[in-house]
């Protein structure tokens, strides 16, 4: 199989956000977009020093707080910058599971936000960006919210207090149980799962190979840029592919979700596939740590809303 060693340098901090509705809140369904621009709204007013500018044109676009989690711009002197020019954004924002839309005075929603590598050491800026949050307003009319719980998950892998200077525990490989497998395994696709397949999305089951590639780029590329692995020779492609494994069974949905987005000023697409994939074959167990991993961090494109985010179930 392939050299899968990044692995273990890959580490993120998980805290979890509670905000409660201060004035009438209309959300959509699915909030991590909204609460994606909602909160990189908040951090660009409190840190920008560009004002009016594109992030781009930034003199403080490689260190500003802002633009390192939301453009993650690879620096000039890196030496495959020509072809990752960013790099996959350090942290993952995955609602708390809730089909409610409409919120009154006094109910509750928010998120788990996962920072990855380096992106941890953000967190207490973070902390006072979610007040912000509150006052800036969110959804349809601009509903204003306020914090009302903030808990870390703590390396027993359950939520605790955060500290009260917002050092949280980091979560490492080591620290996450993987499921023991021999012949077959079952994902549970929880957030619709978007690949890009030529160019087309893909609407059918992916293939384990498939998967495994695109498991092995993302999972390559953030411990790279954010977590300090050693650049990969095989630019985090797979030197030894899995061969013999199949898809067993799947029961797949298509979900199409798309929302206007008034930042980016144009329509966002967050359709993709839901339901179960079961894989069987020989070789499995070789890659459980690298898809242990991938349920945390999610896969496939947009997974910094919460999208591609999978359970694994033995058999």
């Amino acid at each position: 199989m392939s050299d899968l060693s990044f692995l273990s340098s890959i580490y993120f901090t998980r805290i979890r956000v509670v905000f409660e509705a201060v004035e009438l809140i209309v959300l959509p369904v699915y909030k991590g977009s909204t609460f994606r621009g909602c909160l990189g709204e908040a951090l660009r007013s409190g840190v920008c020093e560009y004002k009016g500018g594109e992030c781009d044109q930034c003199p403080q676009r490689y260190s500003c707080s802002f633009s390192q989690l939301f453009n993650s711009y690879v620096e000039p002197q890196h030496p495959h910058r020509r072809k990752y020019t960013k790099s996959p954004h350090p942290y993952i924002i995955n609602p708390l599971l809730n089909d409610q839309t409409e919120f009154k005075p006094g109910d509750t929603f928010g998120f788990e936000l996962t920072l990855i590598g380096t992106a941890g050491e953000h967190l207490p800026l973070l902390l006072h960006v979610f007040e912000r949050m509150g006052s800036t307003g969110i959804g349809k009319g601009r509903g204003r919210f306020k914090p009302v719980q903030v808990m870390m998950l703590n390396s027993g892998l359950e939520y605790d207090a955060l500290p009260y200077f917002g050092k949280a525990d980091t979560i490492s490989l080591a620290a996450v149980p993987s499921p023991g497998v021999e012949r077959r395994i079952t994902l549970l696709l929880e957030n619709p799962l978007r690949m890009m397949e030529h160019g087309k999305l893909l609407l059918s089951p992916p293939s384990f190979e498939f998967l495994i590639e695109r498991l092995v780029l993302r999972m390559g590329l953030l411990a790279h840029f954010h977590c300090s692995a050693p650049w990969s020779e095989s630019e985090w492609g797979l030197s030894v592919k899995p061969t013999g494994i199949q898809i067993a069974e799947a029961n797949i949905l298509e979900v199409d979700w798309r929302r206007y987005s008034g930042t980016q000023d144009t329509t966002m697409n967050f359709d993709g596939i839901v339901g179960d994939i079961t894989y069987e074959g020989e070789g499995i167990n070789d890659w459980i740590m690298l898809l242990t991993l991938g349920s945390w961090l999610h896969v496939g494109s947009t997974a910094t809303f919460g999208l591609g985010k999978y359970s694994i179930m033995p058999g």
